[in-house]
């Protein structure tokens, strides 16, 4: 029965132990902390968290706002279930696919400040610490875009 006990524990362990070193090595580059900067004066805006779903599908959420003056803003502009929600805990990035490697395509993100939602892209820089999201309407042509940075840098 000993015998038993210590294979089954030591088979235990070592399946804990692989899963706990698969899942930050199976998790998409994409994922994590990014800071948002506003494409027009430079601040720092915001901090997103990006994950990838089960379903493939990447989605953006807004965890906090960065600026003391947006602290408990509400999505006042925002259409159907985004009305009048907290901006900060608001997923407002959805359904981008993976292209290819570091290029996501054919989502939406919302803009907080208008309420307007728009087509989305990303596309992740070489060394994976900027990640450029493009809003858009139409063609990628009629849009802007951002530049974020991985939190931390």
């Amino acid at each position: 029965m000993q015998r038993f006990n210590t294979k089954l524990l030591a088979l235990a362990t070592m399946g804990f132990v692989s899963a706990g070193l698969a899942a930050p090595l199976s998790a998409a580059p994409i994922e994590g902390t990014w800071v948002t900067i506003d494409d027009k004066d430079r601040s720092r805006k915001s901090l997103v968290e990006l994950v990838v779903t089960e379903e493939g599908e990447l989605r953006g959420t807004i965890t906090k706002l960065l600026q003391e003056k947006n602290q408990g803003l509400t999505c006042e502009k925002c259409p159907g279930d985004f009305k009048d929600k907290p901006v900060e805990g608001l997923t407002f990035m959805w359904s981008l696919e993976k292209a290819s490697e570091g290029e996501w395509r054919d989502g939406k993100i919302l803009d907080p400040k208008t309420g307007k939602v728009y087509k989305a892209r990303a596309s992740l820089s070489e060394d994976k610490q900027e990640l450029t999201v493009r809003g858009f309407v139409g063609f990628s042509l009629f849009g802007r875009s951002q530049v974020w940075v991985r939190e931390g840098d």
